[in-house]
């Protein structure tokens, strides 16, 4: 029992050494893009995110602001052509079928 209790011990010392040993990263902000990086001691640079996924920098909602706008048109598109549709139903739930089939020929 306490064989192995020591090489679990063991185990943990050196699985957790290596992330241990790496320093806190600090923040950078580029002055030309004004986006943000995570810098690390040891030389390694990645892009620092927001909550919600997107890359910290100003400009990083601009392309949600098209999406917001693209899927607006087609909403509005969308009930112009159920508009439509049902302007036609009203059209043609009013006639005979007599009638419809005398307007096709």
């Amino acid at each position: 029992m306490v064989y192995r209790l020591a090489v679990v011990a063991v185990c943990l010392q050196v699985i957790c050494s290596a992330a241990l040993g790496l320093e806190t990263p600090t923040v950078w902000r580029d002055p030309d893009t004004g986006c943000a990086y995570l810098l690390t001691p040891q030389g390694g640079v990645s892009p620092r995110f927001r909550r919600d996924g997107a890359p910290d920098c100003p400009d990083a909602s601009a392309p949600s602001r098209f999406v917001d706008e693209a899927m607006r048109g087609l909403s509005e598109g969308l009930e112009t052509l159920q508009r439509e549709m049902e302007r036609l139903r009203e059209r043609f739930r009013g006639k005979a079928p007599a009638e419809r089939l005398e307007e096709k020929t």
